[in-house]
C-alpha cells in the first residue's frame, strides 16, 4: 500500500491539472485556482525545483503538496484515500490486493442513498438554477459530492401519501469521509403527502456545508438554517476564505459541537425576519439565533448578527437572491448589527419601534432603553454616541447626525450568571448543596483575533475599572462604561447556566459528563488548573486503533502500552473513587524521553520538569481540577524537603483533597493521577498507591512515528460518559477478583490487596478501551503482560509494603550507628525452626520517640504515614516478626538493661527480619539470669 501511494505521488502534476480542467496562463505560466475565481493565476507547479522540489503551491493561501493534495484542494475528493482511488482510476495504477481476502465493508443505508443520488446529479442543477443559485456554486458542490438528485419512489406507498417519495434535491451530510444523512427537498411535495422535506439518517448533531475543505480553511463563516440558504450565501461576492454552513433546522442548534469554529469569524444569518408567533410574541428564527449566539459565546467563538431589520417580514436569504439578485444580497450580507445586546436592535425613532416588535431579547426599563441606542459595537471595539442632532429634510423627514467617540478597546460579547457546582458533587455525583454564583465575561480583543477571551468576576469587582483594564483593555469613558455594565447586568440570564469546574470525566447534575477547558470558569485559571484551556483531540475509531497498535509495538511486553492504558483510564477516577499513580523507571538510553514526548502528543497531557515542582503552588496547580494525568520527570533529584512535601501530595491525590489557599481563599481540588518518571524513582511510601512499568534497552521495539494521529480523547470521554457508572464499578470489581485469582500473593495483606485493586483499575480501563476502539481484548497479550508486571511488583515489594518495615529499617540503622539513646538489648536464642537466632528487645514507643526527636531524621519522620508507637506496635505484632517462646509471642516482656529493669519490651527475631530484607549487627552482652 505504501508503494502504491508513492507511485501516485510521482504522477506528473501537469497531467493531473489537465484532467482537472485547470486553466493556465500561456504555455508555461501559472494555473488559475480551481477553488475560486481570480483575475491573475496564483497556482504554480514545480518540477525538480532547487527550493521546492516536486509539487504545487497556491501563493494566495500557502497551500501545496502532492497530486493527492491537489485533488482534495480542487474539490474532487474529501479524503486522501478518495483522492488516491480517483487518481489510480485516471492513470491506470491498480490498487494492490490485500494479503488476506476480507469481507467487503457493508454500506450503511445513508451511504447507499447518497451513492444513488450522486449517480446522475444533472437534474439538481436545473432545480438550483431555478432558485437563482449560480452555476459555479453548483459545480463546486457537485465536485465535493455534497448535492445530488433523488428519484426513488416507494413501490408500496401510493402517490400523494406520506412516504411515497419522488424527485428531490439531495443534500448529503458528511462527518469526515462518512455519510451520516441525506436531506431531501421534494420538487412536488404533493406526491409525498405534502411533506416538503425529509431526512434519511441522523438529523441531530451534524451540519451541512457544500465544501467541507473550504469550511475548514475559511476565515469567515455564515451560519444559516437550510442548505439552500447556504448555497445562496456562497453566490455572494465574497473571497474564497468565506464559507457557509446550514444547521438543518433550528432544533439542531442544541446538538451541534461548535468548537471547530473557534478562531473563525462567525456571522449569524438565520431567518431573523420570521413572522411573530402570537403565543410567544417572538420571531422563531430570531429566537433560535439568540440561542445560537449563546452557544457560540460559551464556546469562545466570536459571532455577530446580520442586520435584517430592513428585510420584509418572512423574507429569507434565498428569497432576496431570487427577488433582488446577487448584488443586493451581497450588500445585505455585509450589513452587521452593532447593538450592545446581540440580536436586539434599538429603537431610535417611531419607525424603528414598529420594526423592533418581536425583537426584544430582554426587557429594559425606560431609563436603560433611553440610552441603550448610544452604544455601538464593532468586532473588537466599542463606541458611544457623544452627541446627536435631528434635522428635517425637504420632505419633512427627520434625519439624525451623530458624533461617535471611543468607549473601550474591546467588545463585551456576553455577561452571564454562572452557578459553579461544589467539589463534592463534582467527584461523587451527590446533590449540590453549596453552589457558588459568579459572572462569566466573554470579550473580543484585537490582539486575540476572532477567539473570545473569558474571565470570571464576582460581585465586588463588577464595577472595578482597573479589573476590566487589566483583563481586556483600555477604557476611555469610565462613566459611560459603567453605564454600559449596568445595562449588561440585565442580560445576566442570557446564557446563564450551571457549570462544573473540572477537566476530564466528572459528575454534572448527577450524570457523568465529558468536560474540557472551554467548559470551565475558574476565577484564576492559570493557577487552579494545568489544563484550563485544553481542547481534547477529536478523531475516529480507526485512529484509536492506530495509536493502540503503535504503543503496543514500541516496547515489547506492553511496557509502553501499560502506561498508555493507565493514562486513558485515569478518567475513571470519579467513578471508582480512586486511581493509582504510575511509576515509569527507565534505564539510561532506553527511550524514556522519546516515549514521554510521544505520550504528550498522543494523549494531550503535560510532563513537568523538576524545576517546575520546587514550589508548593506549582505542584498544587499541576494536579488540581482534572483527571487528565500529569507527568513529573526526574523529580527524585529535588531536595529532601521538597520530596517530603511531594510524598504527602501524592498520598492525598490517590483519592481527592480539597483546600483553599491565600487571602482570597482560592479553591483547589487536587486529584490528578501523576506519572513519575526517571532512572531512579524512590517511592517506597507509595507502593500501595502506584502501578509501574520498566523500560529497558532490550524491550525496545518500533519507534512511534511522527505521523501517528492523536488519540481521539474527546470521543473516548464521551464514550465513558455514556457507560452506566454501575457497569464501570462492576467491571472493576470483576477485575479485582481476576487479579486475586492470578496473583502470587493470594489473599495477601491489606497493602497487596490495594495494589491488586490498582492494577484491576487499569484492566477495567483496557476492557472499556477495547470496546471503544472495537479491538479484541487479547490483542498483543496485554492482559498477560499486565498480570506479570503486577506479580513482579508484588514479589519485589513483599516485606516493604507496610509502614512498620520502613520504621524498623530506620531504627536498625540508628542502632548500628550508636545513636539510639533509649534502652534496648540483644539476646541469643532459637527460632521456631530450631535455628540460632538473635532477638532484639526494644520498646516500640521508644523507637517512635527517637524518630520524632532526632534532628537527622526529621524529613523521614514527616514522610511516615504512622507516627505513634501504638500503631507501630500493632503492625509489628501482626507482621509475624516478633519472636515466639513456648508458643507465645514475646510481647510485654521485661529485661534488665544497664542495671535497670525495663518492662513492656517486644522481642523481635533477627532471622525473620532478614527474611524481609532487613539486617542488623547485634551486640550480645553477658547473659543475665533471672
Amino acid at each position: 500500500m505504501g508503494e502504491w501511494f508513492a507511485r501516485l505521488k510521482k504522477i506528473d502534476l501537469h497531467a493531473v491539472a489537465d484532467r482537472l480542467g485547470m486553466r493556465r496562463d500561456g504555455g508555461n505560466g501559472n494555473y488559475f485556482s480551481p477553488s475560486r475565481q481570480e483575475k491573475h493565476p496564483s497556482l504554480s507547479i514545480y518540477s525538480n525545483h532547487e527550493r521546492f522540489g516536486d509539487g504545487w503551491k497556491d501563493h494566495a493561501t500557502g497551500e501545496g503538496g502532492t497530486p493527492i493534495d491537489l485533488m482534495i484542494y480542487a474539490g474532487q475528493a474529501g479524503t486522501p484515500i478518495e483522492a488516491a482511488n480517483l487518481l489510480a482510476s485516471w492513470f491506470d495504477i491498480p490498487r494492490p490486493s490485500r494479503d488476506k481476502p476480507q469481507q467487503p465493508e457493508r454500506k450503511s443505508k445513508e451511504d447507499y442513498i447518497a451513492q444513488r443520488c450522486l449517480e446522475q446529479p444533472e437534474p439538481v442543477e436545473a432545480y438550483l438554477r431555478g432558485r437563482a443559485i449560480e452555476q459555479e456554486v453548483i459545480d463546486r458542490a457537485i465536485r465535493a459530492r455534497t448535492i445530488g438528485w433523488n428519484t426513488w419512489v416507494s413501490p408500496s406507498v401510493e402517490p400523494g401519501k406520506v412516504g411515497h417519495g419522488g424527485p428531490a434535491a439531495a443534500f448529503i451530510v458528511r462527518d469526515g469521509g462518512r455519510v451520516v444523512a441525506v436531506d431531501l427537498r421534494y420538487v412536488d411535495p404533493s406526491l409525498n403527502g405534502d411533506v416538503k422535506t425529509q431526512c434519511q439518517g441522523e438529523k441531530n448533531g451534524y451540519f451541512w456545508t457544500s465544501d467541507p475543505h473550504r469550511l475548514k480553511r475559511a476565515h469567515t463563516v455564515f451560519i444559516v438554517e437550510s442548505p439552500i440558504n447556504a448555497l445562496s450565501v456562497e453566490c455572494c461576492h465574497f473571497p474564497s476564505n468565506v464559507a457557509a454552513l446550514a444547521v438543518r433546522g433550528v432544533a439542531n442548534i442544541e446538538n451541534l459541537d461548535f468548537a471547530f469554529l473557534r478562531g473563525k469569524k462567525v456571522l449569524i444569518a438565520l431567518d431573523h425576519s420570521d413572522k411573530i408567533n402570537e403565543k410567544t410574541g417572538k420571531r422563531p428564527g430570531l429566537a433560535a439565533a439568540w440561542r445560537l449566539s449563546e452557544r457560540l459565546t460559551a464556546a469562545d467563538v466570536a459571532s455577530r448578527f446580520i442586520d435584517m431589520l430592513d428585510w420584509e417580514e418572512g423574507e429569507d436569504i434565498n428569497d432576496v437572491l431570487q427577488n433582488h439578485g446577487v448584488d443586493e444580497l451581497s450588500v445585505r450580507m455585509k450589513r452587521v448589527e452593532q447593538w450592545l445586546i446581540p440580536g436586539m436592535p434599538a429603537a431610535i425613532n417611531s419607525q424603528d419601534r414598529e420594526r423592533t416588535e418581536g425583537r426584544r431579547r430582554v426587557w429594559l426599563p425606560g431609563h436603560d432603553w433611553s440610552v441603550y441606542w448610544r452604544f455601538r459595537l464593532q468586532d473588537d471595539f466599542t463606541q458611544y454616541v457623544d452627541e446627536f442632532k435631528d434635522n428635517a429634510d425637504d420632505d419633512g423627514n427627520n434625519k439624525r447626525s451623530e458624533t461617535i467617540g471611543d468607549l473601550c478597546a474591546f467588545r463585551v460579547a456576553g455577561m452571564s450568571r454562572l452557578r459553579i457546582q461544589s467539589h463534592l458533587s463534582t467527584i461523587n455525583g451527590t446533590p449540590d448543596s453549596q453552589p457558588e454564583t459568579v459572572f462569566g465575561i466573554s470579550a473580543q480583543l484585537a490582539r486575540h483575533g476572532n477567539t473570545l477571551q473569558r474571565a470570571v468576576i464576582t460581585d465586588d469587582k463588577l464595577y472595578n475599572l482597573e479589573w476590566w483594564k487589566g483583563r481586556f483593555g483600555h477604557i476611555w469613558k469610565p462613566a459611560q462604561f459603567a453605564r454600559m455594565i449596568n445595562i449588561l447586568e440585565r442580560t445576566a440570564d442570557l446564557g446563564a447556566r450551571d457549570v462544573v469546574n473540572f477537566v476530564g470525566l466528572a459528575w454534572r447534575d448527577g450524570q457523568l459528563a465529558a468536560l474540557e477547558g472551554n467548559d470551565c470558569f475558574f476565577t484564576e485559571p492559570q493557577k487552579q488548573c494545568l489544563y484550563y484551556n485544553i481542547t481534547f483531540p477529536r478523531g475516529t475509531q480507526q485512529q484509536a486503533r492506530q495509536v493502540i497498535q503503535a504503543y503496543q509495538a514500541t516496547f515489547h511486553g506492553n511496557a509502553a502500552a501499560i502506561a498508555m492504558v493507565w493514562a486513558l483510564g485515569a478518567h475513571l477516577k470519579n467513578v471508582i473513587g480512586f486511581y493509582p499513580h504510575f511509576e515509569m523507571q527507565a534505564d539510561k538510553g532506553s527511550g524514556k524521553s522519546k516515549l514521554l514526548e510521544s505520550m504528550q502528543a498522543s494523549f494531550g497531557f503535560q510532563v513537568l520538569s523538576g524545576q517546575m515542582l520546587k514550589t508548593d503552588h506549582r505542584r498544587r496547580a499541576s494536579v488540581s481540577y482534572t483527571t487528565n494525568p500529569v507527568g513529573w520527570d526526574e523529580f527524585s533529584k529535588l531536595p529532601k524537603a521538597v520530596l517530603t512535601d511531594i510524598d504527602g501530595l501524592l498520598q492525598s491525590t490517590y483519592r481527592f483533597e480539597f483546600t483553599r489557599v491565600g487571602a482570597t481563599l482560592t479553591p483547589y481540588l487536587m486529584c490528578a493521577p501523576v506519572l513519575l518518571a526517571g532512572e531512579e524513582v524512590d517511592i517506597q511510601s507509595l507502593q500501595s498507591k502506584v502501578c509501574r512499568s520498566r523500560l529497558t534497552v532490550e524491550k525496545q521495539g518500533a519507534i512511534i512515528p511522527h505521523s501517528l494521529p492523536q488519540f481521539p480523547l474527546w470521543n473516548w470521554l464521551q464514550f465513558l460518559a455514556t457507560v452506566q457508572p454501575e457497569r464501570i464499578r462492576e467491571e472493576h470489581h470483576a477485575m479485582v477478583a481476576f487479579c486475586r485469582k492470578h496473583s502470587r500473593a493470594g489473599e495477601g495483606d491489606a497493602t497487596s490487596n490495594r495494589m491488586m485493586e490498582n492494577y484491576a483499575a487499569i484492566l477495567a480501563a483496557w476492557r472499556l478501551l477495547c470496546e471503544f476502539a472495537d479491538i479484541d481484548q487479547g490483542q498483543g497479550r496485554f492482559i498477560q503482560d499486565l498480570l506479570a508486571e503486577m506479580n513482579g511488583h508484588l514479589s519485589e515489594t513483599d516485606g516493604t509494603r507496610l509502614p512498620w518495615v520502613r520504621i524498623m529499617e530506620i531504627a536498625l540503622s540508628e542502632l548500628d550507628a550508636n545513636r539510639f539513646e533509649h534502652p534496648f538489648t540483644w539476646e541469643e536464642g532459637v527460632d521456631e525452626d530450631g535455628r540460632e537466632d538473635h532477638i532484639l528487645f526494644i520498646r516500640p514507643n521508644h523507637i517512635m520517640d527517637h524518630l520524632s526527636t532526632a534532628t537527622n531524621l526529621r524529613a523521614k519522620f514527616d514522610s511516615l504515614p504512622v507516627k505513634t508507637g501504638r500503631i507501630f506496635k500493632s503492625q509489628l505484632l501482626a507482621s509475624g516478626v516478633v519472636a515466639v517462646a513456648n508458643g507465645t509471642m514475646m510481647d510485654d516482656v521485661e529485661r534488665s538493661i544497664s542495671r535497670a529493669r525495663v518492662a513492656h519490651l517486644v522481642g523481635i527475631s533477627l532471622n525473620k527480619l532478614e527474611a524481609l530484607g532487613l539486617s542488623a549487627a547485634p551486640k550480645i552482652a553477658a547473659r543475665e539470669i533471672f
